[in-house]
C-alpha cells in the first residue's frame, strides 16, 4: 500500500472536520418560523448554500483535477467514487435530513463503487487501498451527517 493512500485517511476527514468546527451553521441550516414575537417558534432544516456544497466537495474535486493534470490515476480512482459518495450523502441529507438513511445508503454506495472492477486504471489496486478509500469516504460521510444533524437540532 502506498503512503499516499494512508494520507487520504487523515487529510480528507480533517478538512471536513475543520468545516464542521469553523463553518457557521448559516451556510447549511435554514429556519421556518411560525412566529417571532413575543417568543420565536422555529423549525430548522437542512438548506445547503452553494458555498457549503463547494467547500464540502472541494478536496475531492481538487484530487480529481490534480490526478488528471499530473496523470496520477490513483487520485482519479479515489476522487470520483468519493465525490459520488459525498454528493449522495448531501442529496439524502436534503431529502431525509433527520434519518439514518442519510448515512447507511452512502455506506452501500461506497462499497459498491469501490468494488467495481473498472476502478483500476494503471493496474490492479490492492485490497488494502480499497479498504482505506472506503473508510475515508465513510468517515467523511459520517462527519457530514453529524454536522447537519447537530445544526438542525437547535431549539428556539
Amino acid at each position: 500500500m502506498k503512503l499516499r493512500s494512508l494520507l487520504y485517511l487523515f487529510l480528507f476527514p480533517a478538512w471536513e472536520f475543520l468545516l464542521m468546527i469553523l463553518l457557521p451553521s448559516e451556510y447549511y441550516v435554514g429556519a421556518s418560523c411560525l412566529q417571532t414575537h413575543p417568543y420565536p417558534i422555529c423549525g430548522f432544516h437542512f438548506s445547503p448554500s452553494a458555498t457549503f456544497v463547494l467547500l464540502v466537495t472541494a478536496p475531492f474535486l481538487i484530487s480529481i483535477i490534480l490526478g488528471l493534470w499530473k496523470e496520477w490515476s490513483e487520485l482519479v480512482a479515489f476522487g470520483i467514487p468519493s465525490l459520488a459518495v459525498v454528493l449522495v450523502t448531501l442529496l439524502l441529507l436534503y431529502l431525509f435530513e433527520k434519518s439514518w438513511i442519510s448515512f447507511f445508503v452512502p455506506v452501500i454506495v461506497s462499497v459498491v463503487l469501490y468494488s467495481l472492477p473498472c476502478i483500476r486504471l494503471d493496474g490492479p489496486i490492492k485490497r488494502a487501498e480499497r479498504l482505506v478509500w472506503i473508510a475515508t469516504s465513510l468517515i467523511v460521510s459520517f462527519i457530514l451527517c453529524i454536522m447537519v444533524w447537530s445544526g438542525i437540532s437547535i431549539m428556539v
